[in-house]
């Protein structure tokens, strides 16, 4: 294999990891679904290589279960996991926060208060997903201005997984209007905690940063789990690329 076909396989394998990830963010992929390499490969007409590396770094990452017929399956949604996923975060953001109050630039908190504002101006709007990826900005912000390398290497590896719990959540809102109403309610309390985190880092209190993002986020995932428990998933759906 040439040096210019491994760069394309590699490319090749990326675009489908992304695609793949984008339909499970989008619900077209569910959890409890089944997935086979061949079938997927047949959909996105590459050869089934790449779509089983891509299948293989999503089970790493812990989104999906191996079969022992083969193929895979995408993981349900379990309390259990919302609780120990989210202990990991809260310790680690609480950690960037922290760090970001010992760090950040004046353009950087002028960024950050930038993302607040326009996150409460969605919300108003009830602009629900604007509000989701803004929300998401923020913690990602954070981690960028906190300089931990350490931080932001493990917060990676985890940002699939809370984004498959949290895509699931604004799913519901956006199909419920009584869902909807609960969402944007819930979201006005965590803009509550994103100024509080903002205020403790432009004051260069990294404990008071610390603590208030560890609870935010652990909050966080108390809300996650009336929403998961309330929508238990099939644990054998079957695949439709």
């Amino acid at each position: 294999m040439t040096e210019s076909q491994h760069l394309q396989k590699e490319h090749l394998f990326d675009r489908i990891y992304e695609i793949l990830w984008k339909k499970i963010g989008a619900g077209e992929i569910v959890a409890g679904q089944r997935l086979k390499d061949i079938e997927w490969a047949q959909a996105l007409n590459v050869s089934r290589t790449p779509v089983r590396e891509a299948m293989r770094k999503m089970y790493q990452e812990g989104i999906l279960i191996p079969l022992a017929n083969g193929g895979y399956q995408v993981k349900s949604l379990l309390p259990g996991d919302i609780i120990d996923l989210y202990r990991c975060r809260a310790a680690l953001e609480a950690v960037a926060a922290q760090d970001a109050a010992q760090y950040a630039s004046e353009a950087q908190l002028a960024a950050l208060s930038s993302i607040v504002d326009r996150c409460d101006a969605a919300i108003e709007n009830g602009d629900k997903q604007t509000a989701f990826e803004l929300n998401s900005s923020f913690h990602s912000s954070v981690l960028s201005i906190s300089k931990n390398a350490y931080v932001k290497q493990v917060c990676e590896s985890l940002r699939k997984m809370i984004f498959f719990y949290r895509a699931s959540v604004l799913r519901q809102a956006e199909a419920s209007t009584e869902e909807s109403a609960v969402y944007l309610s819930r979201l006005k309390i965590k803009q509550l905690h994103h100024r509080q985190i903002l205020e403790a880092i432009r004051s260069r209190d990294g404990d008071a940063a610390y603590r208030v993002m560890e609870v935010h986020v652990r909050e966080t995932a108390e809300d996650l789990l009336p929403r998961v428990s309330a929508n238990p998933v099939p644990a054998n759906t079957e695949e439709t690329p």
